[in-house]
């Protein structure tokens, strides 16, 4: 029924994503990750789903029989399958064919733009809950694209003390503080480590999302996090060396630094979150247009001309 455009579609397109310069993923594939779609046809044992019923899917569908996937890390499944990027068509395909145990209902009541971005949501929730977010916590989102804007939306929901963005774009910034950001800091036009300072009255966060994709960005974050703070890095750098990268604050200040992939065992959670009004993807969302309109969808999200677009096939 409709389908987000990401800046891993971009990516695949330009073939930086690190699945293909790794040889792990090859071409054809048809992109679209972030999906809602209407159940057309079901196989003879489903029981979980019905025709006519409203569903997003994951992302990462694992085999179910190996030890990551028995251990619950079935986003790491060797023989995984992701939608619309490894072994298996997504969203911008006529039809996609899914286990019934990867898809989840949402309710027809919710608008079509919020449920085709429960993947991004899910992958949100995943960062904030890596990070383990507590009400205590002064949080820094790196990053103003659709990512950082649902990191954000989390970290709030999850209850965080104090949540600033971090980013290059004055309208993105500008709709984070509509958003509940306590605080903006242009990434380039400020000076990010004091404007963090400051914003924490004189504290520096300790929780740093880190959503642009900008490798500079590790630098600050290390630069700026407090003392046994958690670093979760959700960008993907698309292949390019961190410049200058010095690792003495993780041991000096014993930071936590992780990685966040996807978004495994979360999707409950995060259409609790969408329903329930406490994340709302479709305020990200600038343009809709029709399916045959790819092209122009793919410059938007480009030029960063739009902040999240979706694909129609009813437009």
């Amino acid at each position: 029924d409709a389908a987000g455009v990401c800046g891993t579609d971009l990516e695949i397109l330009d073939g930086s994503m690190p699945y293909f310069t790794a040889g792990l993923a090859s071409y054809p594939v048809v992109p679209g990750h972030e999906w809602t779609g209407t159940v057309a046809q079901i196989g003879a044992a489903v029981t979980n789903v019905a025709i006519g019923d409203r569903v997003v899917g994951e992302c990462s569908v694992g085999c179910t029989t190996c030890r990551r996937c028995l251990s619950g890390s079935y986003h790491q499944c060797d023989a995984r399958a992701e939608t619309g990027v490894l072994n298996q068509d997504g969203g911008f395909a006529d039809a996609v064919r899914m286990p019934a145990r990867s898809l989840y209902h949402v309710a027809k009541a919710l608008p079509l733009q919020a449920a085709a971005l429960i993947e991004p949501t899910a992958v949100a929730v995943y960062g904030v809950r890596r990070a383990a977010v507590t009400p205590h916590d002064y949080v820094a989102v790196f990053g103003d694209g659709p990512i950082g804007l649902l990191l954000l939306q989390c970290a709030r929901a999850f209850g965080a003390a104090s949540v600033v963005v971090v980013g290059g774009d004055r309208k993105r910034l500008d709709l984070a503080a509509q958003l509940g950001a306590d605080a903006t800091i242009h990434a380039f036009e400020d000076d990010v480590p004091a404007a963090l300072k400051h914003h924490g009255s004189g504290q520096r966060p300790n929780v740093i999302l880190e959503a642009s994709g900008n490798p500079a960005a590790i630098n600050t974050a290390l630069a700026t996090a407090a003392p046994g703070a958690r670093i979760v890095l959700q960008g993907l750098f698309g292949g390019k060396p961190v410049d200058g990268l010095c690792l003495d604050p993780v041991v000096t200040r014993e930071l936590s630094l992780l990685g966040a992939l996807g978004s495994p065992n979360i999707w409950p959670d995060a259409i609790r979150l969408v329903e329930s009004g406490k994340v709302d993807p479709a305020a990200l969302v600038t343009h809709e247009l029709p399916l045959t309109d790819y092209g122009e969808a793919i410059n938007l999200v480009k030029t960063r001309t739009a902040t999240k677009v979706l694909l129609r096939p009813d437009l």
